[in-house]
């Protein structure tokens, strides 16, 4: 049989091998322990209801800090806490800045209940509870039953409802009729009643119709605008006929 061979090792290719390992490993050092490095400037983008300090209050930035010694993905999970974010992103801009990046939340509705109002996304989760409605709010005022438990998630009367709704809501959007909206009763299962800024009700029935009722709606309003009516009343609770009563 044949001797294997023994492999002979370059001693000198392996010098250079961890002399240049060497080097990187004291360059990286230089570099995390370098003031060129520290934070400068913190920028936050993006955001509009809530404030820069609010979002950097958590997050430990100083500026004795090196840019590269902060985890931007713990920083992120903090950022993502507030419940007017839904998406950050945690940047670091050489020499010595960090950018955080915000997405916020649409408020999607204001919820009522009695005497309390809150915030709800499009997916109806809890944002915020408020204690009363600014005037510049563009979002529809909601009246329905619902609860908020102790981790601030929203209990509505079933999970029906609560599709119902935000179908609803979802529909009022694509017919551009989401802003001239400022008020829904949906505390019947059966009957929508939505009142609009030029104090025109509207009667919807909450069945399968919901979309095509919201559709004609919306060219039913249109036409009143143009017309240089207010006030009334638009009922579409009669199947394909819609009643306008002064």
């Amino acid at each position: 049989m044949k001797k294997k061979k023994k492999r002979k090792i370059n001693t000198s290719n392996l010098m250079i091998l961890l002399s240049f390992l060497l080097m990187i490993t004291i360059g990286m050092y230089s570099i995390l322990n370098s003031s060129l490095f520290n934070t400068n400037k913190v920028e936050v983008e993006g955001n509009k209801k809530v404030k820069k300090n609010e979002i950097l209050k958590n997050l430990d930035i100083r500026k004795d800090k090196n840019i590269f010694m902060y985890d931007t993905n713990k920083m992120e999970k903090i950022v993502l806490e507030n419940p007017y974010i839904e998406e950050v992103q945690v940047k670091r801009k050489l020499p010595d800045k960090l950018q955080v990046l915000i997405k916020e939340k649409e408020i999607f509705a204001i919820i009522k209940d009695n005497d309390d109002y809150c915030y709800i996304d499009k997916d109806g989760n809890y944002i915020e509870k408020i204690k009363e409605i600014s005037d510049k709010e563009s979002s529809p005022i909601v009246d329905i039953d619902y609860i908020i438990d102790e981790n601030k998630n929203i209990e509505f009367k079933n999970d029906e409802t609560k599709e119902r709704l935000l179908y609803l809501l979802e529909c009022m959007k694509e017919n551009n009729l989401y802003k001239k909206i400022v008020k829904v009763n949906y505390e019947k299962d059966d009957i929508i009643n939505m009142y609009t800024k030029d104090d025109i009700k509207i009667i919807l029935g909450n069945d399968k119709d919901l979309d095509y009722n919201i559709s004609r709606m919306g060219y039913i309003i249109s036409d009143l605008q143009d017309d240089i009516k207010r006030k009334g009343t638009i009922d579409l609770t009669y199947g394909n006929y819609a009643v306008y009563k002064p």
